[in-house]
């Protein structure tokens, strides 16, 4: 009676506070002291710890500080399945969303080969449900390293055989959080890190014997719950430490040599509730309404870039003398690239709803990863293109002919990011892809992403400081006028486009890495490369005149009379002069001149009137494809 009234009790942990979790564990206390044998007692006692698993991790870490009531709740259970009697000498399995225990008697004869606990968690919202735990003989744990495999352990046979005929109970949590402990947190060099347990609780005891010292240790297996973490810790729950309040602790249990951080497995020697420490990367770094923010600025910056991206794609596509120069034709490539980069990108953003949550299932989110991960080398691969030809025209200027150029830039911007994709998802196909947004997770990131991005960067930036040098080359000893001064600010507008051509842009990810910039420095990155599209389209197609040219005389029926003119840069005396070149002779030179001189007879002294020296003059490569739009 007083198991099923703390079981209702329990129900709503939402109101259940420090002092309450404090008197429920006394409760379990006297409930277990009472040595029931009922199975329905060993039920509801199971089922009231389950509860107590919501409680709220504030409350629980309260109440286990004051008294350790915690550690007391789940010590009070397994004296409970001590007391149970199995029902006709079968094993009696309790499942609860939070909690499962498995309770077997076992005859020595029956452990030659030794036993294997199976833990998976397979129910809705990550719970425990039927069959989840199974306690079989041999060890199969290594036979059944499967993804859904949570933790296993396998109990040698030597324990079983000393104690003779006895009992055994294994248990499961689905988390830590009846095993509330603080630990410390850090900066890696990579990252900052909390410290925290990272695995599915899994226990193993034999009657109320203490099983320690043992000469062929327990294996311990687990699969990290969170994959982006690093620096696995064996530990199991002492009750004695902390002055009997209990904590975790590494006393007798260390990684094997077959452990590795995708499944870290342990070698213990002693029987108790173990799980894994490890150093947990992100957590939190900016608020939710930062977030927000930043959510709403990459989805109104890639639909600005997407949108630019497609008209500048169909503006040089659809135009033959666009199309048909070689600088165009790498312009046009990146910007496919850089298409299905966005495109991928806003997809993964709109799964994304809610933090720590996986909203797609594993395989799709994968390969979801793979796109966003291809199309981003293959864009900062034709970032190289690019910077490689502005080296060939600006740098190089003789000898730039190169056979088949862009057959051999496709096959190299196309093919080495598809190689990068497919190593990199071989070697750590466990864990390359974040099942909450759908990102490569730490290590594929850093080998995937990031040293490529190195490589390209540090490549593009030496072409860019060569091709500035060579812009900015003057004769010595020679005096800037006007011209020249217009004509370096020019230079310097192109090579802001340069530099946002070769991708600088993406080096700002590497600053995310500190912490007191790393929300500004986010910003940044997420305008800069969420625009990266639109701006291509600005400098390419609304500031080139040859390009509004061809907008005016393909859009020009759709302009108002007043417009079709003047609605590009182009004035009426533009328009007049291709009149002139079209329908009738131009003036002759001796008409020319003599209107000029009565001009300016009246009028004064003109500016255009005077013969003016050509500026410099960039270069020219001795090949038509050569040529690049200044």
């Amino acid at each position: 009676m007083v198991a099923t009234q703390a079981a209702e009790i329990t129900e709503n942990t939402d109101t259940l506070t420090a002092t309450g979790l404090e008197t429920v564990s006394e409760i379990l206390q006297d409930i277990a002291s009472v040595d029931s044998v009922e199975v329905e007692v060993t039920v509801l006692v199971v089922d009231i710890v389950s509860n107590l698993a919501d409680t709220s991790d504030d409350e629980l870490q309260v109440a286990q500080e004051a008294s350790g009531a915690v550690s007391t709740v789940v010590q009070s259970m397994e004296e409970q399945l001590i007391n149970v009697e199995l029902p006709e000498d079968e094993p009696l399995t309790v499942t609860e969303p939070n909690v499962a225990a498995v309770v077997d008697d076992v005859e020595p004869e029956e452990s030659q080969d030794g036993f294997s606990v199976l833990l998976t968690v397979t129910g809705v919202d990550d719970t425990i449900t039927t069959d989840d735990l199974r306690l079989e003989q041999g060890d199969i744990t290594k036979r059944n390293q499967s993804d859904e495999l949570e933790a296993s352990i396998f109990i040698p046979s030597e324990v079983v055989e000393n104690a003779g005929t006895t009992r055994v109970f294994v248990t499961g949590f689905r988390d830590p959080s009846l095993f509330p402990s603080s630990f410390r947190s850090g900066n890696n060099g990579f990252c900052d890190y909390n410290r925290t347990v990272n695995s599915r609780i899994i226990a193993a005891s034999i009657g109320n014997q203490v099983i320690e010292n043992l000469e062929e240790p327990v294996r311990v297996s687990f699969r990290p719950r969170i994959q982006n973490a690093s620096n696995p810790i064996c530990v199991f729950w002492d009750f004695d430490a902390n002055n009997g309040t209990g904590n975790w602790s590494t006393r007798g249990c260390r990684l094997s040599n077959s452990s590795s951080v995708e499944r870290p497995d342990c070698e213990c020697d002693h029987l108790t509730n173990f799980g894994i420490l490890m150093d947990i990367c992100g957590g939190r770094a900016i608020s939710d309404q930062a977030d927000f923010i930043l959510k709403v600025i990459s989805y109104v910056g890639c639909c600005m870039s997407i949108w630019g991206l497609l008209v500048t794609i169909l503006t040089y596509l659809l135009n033959r003398k666009l199309r048909d120069r070689k600088p165009n034709q790498i312009l046009i490539s990146l910007c496919c690239a850089l298409l299905g980069l966005y495109v991928t990108f806003v997809v993964m953003i709109t799964f994304d709803t809610e933090i720590r949550v996986e909203e797609v299932e594993p395989l799709p989110c994968s390969i979801l990863a793979g796109f966003l991960h291809y199309f981003m080398l293959a864009s900062l691969f034709w970032m190289g293109v690019e910077g490689y030809n502005m080296h060939v025209m600006f740098v190089r200027v003789l000898n730039t002919y190169l056979p088949y150029f862009l057959r051999k830039a496709s096959l190299v911007a196309w093919g080495c990011p598809l190689l990068i994709v497919a190593i990199t998802a071989g070697v750590t196909r466990q864990t390359y892809a974040e099942t909450d947004y759908c990102f490569l997770q730490f290590w594929p990131l850093i080998g995937g992403v990031l040293a490529p991005v190195a490589l390209i960067m540090m490549f593009n930036l030496v072409i860019f400081v060569r091709v500035i040098r060579r812009l900015n080359k003057t004769v010595k000893g020679r005096m800037i006028d006007e011209t020249e001064k217009r004509q370096r600010l020019r230079r310097f507008q192109n090579a802001i486009c340069i530099l946002l051509l070769m991708g600088l842009t993406w080096a700002l990810g590497y600053l995310s890495i500190i912490k007191r910039a790393s929300l500004l420095v986010l910003a940044i990155f997420t305008v800069l490369n969420s625009l990266q599209g639109y701006f291509i389209f600005m400098l390419y197609c609304v500031r080139q005149p040859q390009v509004r040219r061809i907008w005016q005389s393909q859009f020009q029926c759709c302009l108002p009379k007043s417009m079709r003119a003047s609605s590009f840069g182009f004035t009426s005396d533009t328009s007049s002069t291709f009149k002139n070149r079209s329908g009738r002779l131009l003036p002759s030179a001796r008409e020319r001149n003599a209107e000029q001189s009565n001009i300016s007879s009246s009028q004064g002294f003109l500016p255009d009137s005077v013969e003016r020296s050509l500026p410099e003059r960039v270069p020219r490569a001795p090949y038509q494809n050569e040529e690049i739009d200044s």
